[in-house]
């Protein structure tokens, strides 16, 4: 895609963005005060599906690197994102991933702003903590297969799908809540 196309879907993205981040700064306020939403399940089934999907790390190395080859252009984003604040992302080989404890700089204010403890950019783990929880890290980690599946897909996928749904029912974050219940028992 070429000139007006490609403006109209950056756009697009951008617009929906803003509107996702609106809404995930006020449920990300609403809920120091209140119990959060149920995880009652969504009316439109495709949504529903893609709220359960949890996908698991490739096990052969040929998979590894072929998913690692697809989300690449936004590991090198979070592996930038990573050092740009001041943190040093180190892998994980548990999780399969990297990880970048206590971000700060543009990238842990703009967390903090939206409320979250941390985000995934690629197959970068970017917390704010220096001791992030096995629950949060677990969850980024679902986040991480996502980016794996969907590749530079994934932005705009979340941002939309943030825009259309907000935070606590994106179906991708309920996945990756989900994802993080089974492995830690936090259910």
């Amino acid at each position: 895609m070429t000139g007006r196309p490609t403006r109209v879907v950056v756009g697009a993205t951008l617009l929906a963005g803003a509107v996702g981040l609106v809404r995930q700064r006020r449920e990300s306020l609403r809920a120091r005060t209140a119990l959060p939403p149920s995880e009652a399940p969504d009316r439109i089934a495709a949504f529903e599906r893609l709220a359960r999907w949890i996908p698991g790390r490739p096990s052969s190395v040929r998979g590894r690197a072929l998913v690692a080859l697809w989300a690449s252009p936004l590991t090198i984003v979070g592996l930038a994102l990573a050092l740009a604040a001041g943190a040093r992302p180190r892998f994980d080989e548990r999780l399969g991933c990297f990880i970048a404890r206590g971000v700060g700089g543009p990238s842990g204010r703009a967390l903090a702003l939206v409320g979250a403890d941390a985000n995934t950019v690629g197959q970068v783990v970017l917390a704010r903590s220096g001791r992030p929880s096995d629950v949060l890290l677990e969850h980024e980690a679902v986040h991480v297969r996502q980016a794996e599946r969907l590749g530079p897909l994934l932005l705009p996928t979340y941002v939309i799908l943030g825009a259309l749904r907000g935070y606590r029912a994106n179906p991708l974050e309920r996945a990756a809540r989900l994802g993080a219940a089974r492995v830690t028992g936090s259910a």
